[in-house]
């Protein structure tokens, strides 16, 4: 079922550049996972985190995905918007654990902190705006 309001410029425009950023980081991690470390401010993964790592990045992939189906064919973009968010709240919140330990992780979460926390806002306005 189509929504009865369609999607204004501005709305279209925020949900595809928050699909597009969750491909990328997706892709990225899979294809390159240690120069993605790197750019998340992390130690090189290996092993069990680089699995979890993946994990994270099939669901970055597919959300986004999720989200660029719905805004480009102006359907339903509010639950793959409100999954993409709810997962990205997670994430500022598990990057806040990580820096609360102190230490040599403080940096990388503040860093993810920094990333995440803006994420969430933006896709609550999205959420916000089309539901």
């Amino acid at each position: 079922m189509l929504r009865k309001k369609r999607m204004s410029d501005e709305e279209r425009l925020v949900g595809s550049l928050l699909a597009a950023g969750r491909i990328a980081i997706g892709i990225g991690i899979w294809a390159a996972p240690s120069l993605a470390a790197k750019g998340l401010g992390m130690k090189p993964w290996d092993g069990e985190t680089l699995a979890v790592a993946r994990l994270a990045a099939t669901r970055d992939v597919l959300l986004g995905c999720w989200l660029a189906s719905e805004v480009r064919e102006g359907g339903r973009p509010l639950a793959p918007a409100s999954a993409l968010t709810l997962c990205d709240a997670g994430d500022a919140f598990a990057f806040g654990l990580l820096a609360a330990r102190g230490g040599d992780d403080v940096g990388a979460g503040l860093r993810g902190i920094a990333t995440a926390g803006p994420a969430t806002a933006v896709g609550a306005w999205l959420v916000s705006r089309v539901r």
